[in-house]
């Protein structure tokens, strides 16, 4: 089941925890190199979140 809700800071940061240990576990090249892109895309996303918590919570602070 797919769940369209967006994960909050702690979630991502969880996501990011468990693919940096499985790139480190792992003696497999190419698994490695997906989960490593794949965490790259994670930390990304979690840089863009962090932005975007604090605009909101100035936005709902000012009204």
């Amino acid at each position: 089941m797919f769940d369209n809700t967006p994960l909050e800071l702690e979630e991502i940061i969880d996501q990011c925890r468990a693919l940096a240990y499985a790139a480190v576990n792992t003696d497999e090249p190419q698994a490695r190199e997906i989960l490593l892109f794949v965490l790259q895309e994670r930390i990304d996303h979690l840089y863009r979140t962090s932005q975007a918590e604090p605009a909101q919570a100035e936005v709902s602070h000012v009204a």
